[in-house]
């Protein structure tokens, strides 16, 4: 197989690809290769921690010559957690800027009652059904922002997210549905697509 002159592989199939990566994992994760398929998530399946992605993503980058975008999508839900996307949307739609200590308290709301807040404390005048238009853009801008690190949204769940943000915006469960484009199919596609392996 030809080699680049970083010493990384050039002649890479999808096959090789996901064999490389399943070893990768064995070794770093310290799971059994039958554990190993496509739709298991390296956190919730394989048990992947934060220190466990810098290793994966430091051998991924040594195989493969790609880097993977962990700590940006760790960064994008963090900043998903902060609710600076959430101010950001609320800001364009009713001109209003809302302070992060303000913010804080918002936690543990969901959308239909940060909307209840902004119309008694600003005086806004909230329609019916923005709630849920509110929590629709929430997903589709972190969606976006996932998708141009080149994973695929689609295995996020939107509805169901959607109906969790308008319960609890710090709800732990939008957080694994965000850890679900971390599936060992999901990478394996990430590295495939940028090593433009053959099939």
């Amino acid at each position: 197989m030809s080699q680049g002159t970083d010493g990384v592989d050039r002649g890479w199939t999808k096959e090789r690809v996901e064999k490389a990566l399943k070893e990768i994992l064995m070794e770093a994760l310290g799971v059994e290769e039958g554990r190993i398929v496509p739709h298991a998530s390296l956190v919730h399946d394989l048990g992947a921690e934060s220190i466990d992605f810098l290793d994966v993503g430091f051998r991924i980058q040594q195989t493969f010559g790609v880097e993977l975008p962990a700590r940006a999508i760790q960064e994008k839900t963090l900043s998903w957690r902060n609710l600076s996307a959430l101010g950001r949307i609320l800001a364009e739609r009713y001109g209003t800027q809302i302070a992060a200590e303000e913010m804080r308290q918002f936690h543990t709301m969901g959308i239909p009652q940060v909307l209840r807040w902004l119309s008694e404390k600003r005086g806004i005048t909230v329609q019916d059904g923005e709630a849920e238009k509110i929590a629709g853009e929430l997903v589709d801008r972190l969606g976006r922002e996932v998708e141009a690190l080149g994973f695929n949204i689609s295995l996020i769940d939107r509805e169901g997210i959607v109906r969790l943000l308008l319960q609890n915006l710090n709800s732990p469960k939008i957080m694994e549905g965000m850890l679900r484009l971390f599936s060992v199919g999901a990478v394996a596609d990430f590295i495939t697509a940028r090593v433009g392996a053959t099939q």
